[in-house]
């Protein structure tokens, strides 16, 4: 508990750093990827290591709400790889009534791991790190009026599972749970 605890602390010390010469993605850039068709580029091998990609895939998604309200969804999703560089992953979400995309890539330059997602007009970028021996992760992102998230997560090669806290103007808003297991465990 207490190495978790240090590598989540480290994982939110590290990644509110800004860093020089690291991707920027705009809406348009965004947008472009998410549309490209998936390709069989090889993978950036930093990508490849960091978690499972399964094609196909179902997540259950659990909301709680500080103000009491809960929500619940299982969501379909699906996955593709564009010019080695991207993972670009895709839910069918039936409460928001559209796909909704994220893409991630190994920042070279930054050496981090980072995540973006559009929701209307508005870009979010994440930054994720990894302990690959214990098979867990940590991430943070900010966006919109004061949002913040931090979560950890874990991974095998037939589930992975995640705890977010998310935070308005740093008081906690929402809790969210998510658990995703491939739809063929042999792909």
């Amino acid at each position: 508990m207490k190495n978790t605890l240090a590598f989540v602390f480290a994982t939110i010390v590290l990644s509110s750093i800004t860093v020089w010469g690291q991707e920027q993605m705009t809406i348009a850039r965004f947008r472009e990827i998410a549309s490209s068709p998936g390709d069989t580029v090889p993978l950036n091998p930093k990508l490849s290591v960091a978690g499972p990609l399964w094609t196909n895939a179902t997540i259950a998604i659990s909301l709680k709400y500080e103000n009491g309200k809960n929500f619940k969804e299982v969501v379909a999703e699906t996955a593709k790889t564009v010019g080695g560089k991207y993972v670009v992953t895709t839910v069918q979400s039936q409460f928001y009534k559209q796909p909704m995309d994220s893409i991630m890539t190994y920042d070279e330059k930054a050496s981090a791991y980072k995540v973006w997602a559009i929701f209307g007009e508005t870009i979010t970028e994440g930054h994720i790190v990894y302990d690959f021996q214990k098979k867990i992760y940590a991430m943070n992102s900010a966006y919109g009026d004061g949002f913040t998230e931090l979560g950890v997560g874990s991974y095998t090669s037939t589930e992975s599972s995640d705890q977010t806290l998310i935070f308005k103007n740093g008081v906690l808003f929402s809790t969210r749970e998510s658990k995703c297991m491939p739809v063929d465990p042999s792909k």
